[in-house]
Formats: structure tokens, sequence, C-alpha cells
């Protein structure tokens, strides 16, 4: 029963029919218009969405592209905004005359998913086929990394081979830099950089004899304490000895 409310809803929707097969007795009835907002969505162009209702749980993105390119024109896109029970679906067409095809489609028009040209799949086949979409070809990912290895070997080379023109001189004088590297462009040992290690390696020899010398000054002068300690302890004691001495009671 359509009550007012409904009417008023889908008063500017246009309707079409979907089904799974020929064979399918029943069918739903899909509402659909162009997809035009004030703050349109880039994903959403103008002119070339068509904002659908209704679509069944059974159809997947792979079949409406495939049945919407077949009445109206080359799909680029379909989305769903929500993947459980009846969806909302967004198919955007590459050209906008395709929108306009699928707004003049009748009402009385059928769009079956499962056919010939397009198998819609349900159920185990079509949980397999999305587990299988999940896994990786092991043939074509080895020839991709054998592809990147090499794309970056060869941009390893040209930039040694950049380095080594750098350091020749005008008179065709080529620096020589040492073999062990910690890394493939480490840079060359060239008489300004063995100048900069030097004097950082004399720096931490200073601070090194300074931080021996800072440690021996802290021995002695805890030496120097722990013998006047003692000395203030000796006269302690003597002091405490010539205070008996003088005492004039006597008890015992």
């Amino acid at each position: 029963m359509v009550t007012k409310a409904n009417k008023q809803s889908v008063k500017n929707f246009k309707t079409l029919w979907i089904r799974f097969d020929a064979n399918s007795s029943d069918k739903h009835q899909l509402f659909f218009k162009e997809h035009s907002v004030r703050n349109q969505e880039p994903e959403y162009p103008r002119n070339r969405t068509l904002f659908v209702l209704n679509v069944p749980p059974y159809a997947t993105i792979d079949c409406l592209k495939h049945a919407f390119t077949n009445l109206c024109g080359t799909v680029r896109s379909v989305s769903f905004s929500n993947e459980k029970g009846f969806k909302t679906a967004y198919i955007v067409f590459k050209k906008e005359f395709s929108l306009d095809k699928a707004m003049e489609l009748s009402a009385d028009c059928v769009i079956t998913l499962n056919n010939d040209e397009n198998a819609c799949l349900t159920g185990l086949e079509k949980w397999c086929k999305e587990y299988n979409d999940t896994l990786h070809d092991e043939r074509q990912m080895k020839t991709d990394i054998e592809e990147y290895i090499g794309a970056y070997d060869k941009e390893v080379k040209d930039r040694i081979a950049q380095e080594t023109a750098a350091e020749e001189d005008n008179e065709g004088w080529v620096t020589v830099t040492s073999g062990k590297k910690r890394g493939q462009f480490a840079p060359s040992r060239k008489e300004s950089t063995i100048n900069k290690v030097q004097q950082k390696e004399e720096q931490r020899k200073k601070k090194r004899q300074l931080l021996n010398f800072y440690t021996f000054q802290i021995r002695e002068a805890k030496k120097q304490n722990l013998a006047e300690l003692r000395k203030k302890f000796e006269l302690d004691k003597k002091r405490l000895q010539e205070l008996k001495q003088k005492r004039t009671f006597k008890p015992f």
C-alpha cells in the first residue's frame, strides 16, 4: 500500500525493474534520479552520476556496471553507501549523454543481472571469488619485484657514474677514495673531509682527557677530606682527654 508520505518521497524518482535472471519470478523495482546536491562530492560529478535506491542484496558492483553500460553507455564506477540488505548505489558514467539516456529509460524496462554475457555470482561462489581477489599472483608479483630491483640497480649505477664524473677536475685527475664505505653513496674522502674528521677526533681526545682529569681531581679531594676528618678526630680525642684531666670532682 502506497501512502501519501511515500508518494511525496518518490515523486522525484523514476523507476525500472531488476531481476536476478530470466527464470526469476520475482523482480524488484529500482528508484533512480540524477544525483545533484548543493555540495557535490568530487567522486560523484554533476551531470554524470545516477542515484539509485532499493538495489537488491544479490546485485554486485560488476553486475550493475555491466548492465547499465549495455543500456546507457560506459560506466566509470559503481559504489554502494551501505552493504547490508537493500542498498543505495551511485553510478558514475563516463559521458554526460549516458546519464541522459538513463533518465529516458522506460518504467517497464527490466534489467537482468545474470545472463550469458555476464555472470552474477551469489552465495559460496561469490565468497570464493571475493577471497581469491584478495590473493596476489605469485608470478606477477615476482615480475614486479624484478622490475623494481632492476630499475633501482640502474639508478645506483647512474648515480655512481655521476659522482665519479664530478670528482674529475680540469686537468683530468681523479680523487681516489677508500673502498670501505658505510653506504653506496658515502661521501668522498677529500682533504676537507679528512680535516673535519681529524678535528672531531682531537676534540674527542681532549674531552676524554678533561674527563679523566676531573675524575682524578674528585678522587684527590675525597682523600684530602678524609685526612682532614681523621686529623679533626684526633684533635677532638686529645681535647677530651685534657678535659678529663682538668676535672676537679672525682667520685672514684
